[in-house]
């Protein structure tokens, strides 16, 4: 999830494809701002958990060595 915030906020500070511009000229920073940090946490958080689960053992002798 912190991946997320990272990459949100270097979306706006590296300026890619003029969102930083487009965000410093809104009267919403506040509200922007809370939606791509949370679209962006839980989309980085559940790719997190997806590879998570991905990579569980698949048998009972795996998964024991755990």
């Amino acid at each position: 999830m912190a991946l997320g915030w990272i990459f949100a906020a270097m979306l706006l500070i590296l300026n890619i494809g003029g969102t930083g511009e487009l965000f410093m000229r809104s009267d919403a920073k506040l509200v922007i701002g809370f939606l791509l940090a949370l679209s962006s946490g839980i989309t980085f958080g559940f790719a997190y958990l997806a590879t998570a689960v991905m990579l569980l053992p698949k048998d009972k002798r795996d998964f024991d060595k755990i």
